[in-house]
């Protein structure tokens, strides 16, 4: 069964690093890892979960589509 904390914890679990030293994650790998928690969101789904949970960071994609590449701001944190 499938508990609510496990979505911030999916979400913490695709965080990488990129080259520049930012942190960022791919809509696609949230929603991967969601699946691995029993918990099955659409790409839309994931994309509002993070703009409204995850405040921190911002959308940086270069086109549209629901695979967004999320990146956090400066002086921003992981809710």
């Amino acid at each position: 069964m499938p508990r609510t904390a496990d979505i911030q914890a999916a979400f913490v679990a695709v965080i990488q690093q990129n080259p520049k030293g930012y942190r960022c994650l791919h809509t696609d790998a949230f929603v991967s890892k969601l699946r691995e928690f029993n918990w099955h969101f659409s790409p839309k789904d994931a994309n509002d979960w993070i703009e409204r949970y995850q405040p921190g960071f911002a959308d940086k994609t270069d086109g549209q589509g629901e695979n967004r590449y999320w990146i956090l701001r400066n002086m921003g944190r992981v809710h």
